[in-house]
């Protein structure tokens, strides 16, 4: 099982670029999971709903399930990282897309979109591989990606980014 990060700034295509990676890679019958990163506190339950209630009582974990799927919410604990939720959950995957978790420690794709008017990230960010732009880039910028060994991959191409993420993680 490998693991990859996507990661860019907010509003550059992050969830998009996931969204098209995981069905063309289900396309080729290569099992994915994924998991979204956010640095920020915010409740992922529905406040009120019966298991928000269960959960705010006590019950840890707590679970809902229907017919078609099944949500299982964990109090974080200390030592709880994407890592550790992988290692737990992921394992029987070919591949993990992580959206976010700059910090991380496996290899990452930046997402980049000029018109969000946020810097590069990959410049001091370390496992980046790949930028992934349909935005003309500036001399500058290409220098600084061949310098840091990463690619640069039109992201109206999703055959070359599928491409690299086969050859290169897979």
């Amino acid at each position: 099982m490998k693991v990859l990060h996507i990661i860019g700034q907010p509003g550059s295509g992050k969830t998009t670029l996931v969204t098209d990676i995981v069905k063309e890679l289900c396309r080729q019958n290569i099992s994915v999971g994924t998991i979204k990163h956010s640095a920020h506190t915010h409740e992922l339950d529905k406040p009120g709903k019966d298991s928000f209630l269960q959960r705010k009582a006590g019950a840890a974990p707590a679970a809902m399930m229907t017919r078609d799927m099944a949500a299982v919410y964990l109090s974080r604990s200390p030592g709880m990282t994407p890592a550790t939720l992988i290692q737990s959950y992921y394992s029987h995957l070919d591949i993990v897309l992580i959206e976010g978790w700059i910090s991380g420690p496996y290899d990452k794709i930046e997402v980049f979109r000029e018109c969000v008017k946020r810097p590069f990230l990959f410049p001091d960010t370390s496992k980046v591989k790949a930028l992934v732009t349909d935005d003309s880039l500036e001399t500058k910028i290409i220098q600084q990606a061949d310098a840091k060994k990463v690619i640069c991959i039109k992201r109206s191409a999703l055959a070359d980014i599928l491409a690299f993420i086969i050859k290169k993680v897979l």
